[in-house]
């Protein structure tokens, strides 16, 4: 992207902006988000980011900022499948998803590790692509926070009980209870070979 250090942090607050509210920051948003003073300096910054070819600018609109540079869908690290492990949502990179997806809003990826989902062709140092969503159906594969931990498994409900069930006769499903923390965090929707 060819940006200085400030200019990255003044485009990652647009975007973060952009995704937390639908719409872009006013350049007012932009100074007091930023710790600026001075609307002027703001004004300066956008017209280096649009230099940058990074977002466009429509003076005529309080909020007539759009951003042009497309990243791709972050790397969020790894996920076991296998073992639940904590996942740090650090991004490690970014996956250009553009090709498969009309719409990569929502989604991310992370690094498969582990053995326990090979019978549905998810192998270690695979990436699997989540999308973000809070429920899942049965017999859908996704990943799942599960006491602080993230796994890949498929979503199953028996006789009203939650099980994370893998697709390796090696390990035994794991059953949710009233006392764990669990969460849904999104449906997996590919998953790309790693053939290195």
């Amino acid at each position: 992207m060819g940006l200085t250090g400030r200019q990255k942090e003044f485009f990652l607050f647009i975007k973060d902006f952009l995704d937390e509210y639908g719409y872009p920051p006013s350049v007012r948003d932009i100074a007091k988000g930023m710790g600026v003073a001075s609307i002027s300096s703001v004004k300066k910054m956008l017209d280096r980011l649009v230099e940058a070819g990074v977002i466009k600018k429509d003076s005529s609109k309080a909020r007539g900022i759009e951003l042009i540079y497309h990243q791709g869908v972050p790397l969020l690290g790894r996920i076991k499948a296998g073992t639940p492990v904590f996942s740090e949502e650090n991004i490690e990179g970014y996956v250009d998803l553009a090709e498969k997806f009309k719409n990569t809003e929502n989604l991310f990826c992370l690094k498969v590790e582990g053995d326990s989902m090979i019978d549905k062709g998810i192998f270690e140092g695979d990436t699997a692509v989540i999308k973000k969503q809070p429920d899942i159906s049965e017999g859908e594969t996704g990943a799942f926070r599960i006491n602080d931990e993230v796994t890949l498994k498929t979503f199953a409900r028996k006789k009203g009980c939650v099980f994370l069930i893998p697709a390796n006769k090696r390990y035994k499903s794991i059953r949710v209870t009233p006392a764990d923390s669990f969460e849904v965090i999104g449906k997996l929707k590919l998953v790309l070979k790693d053939f290195n």
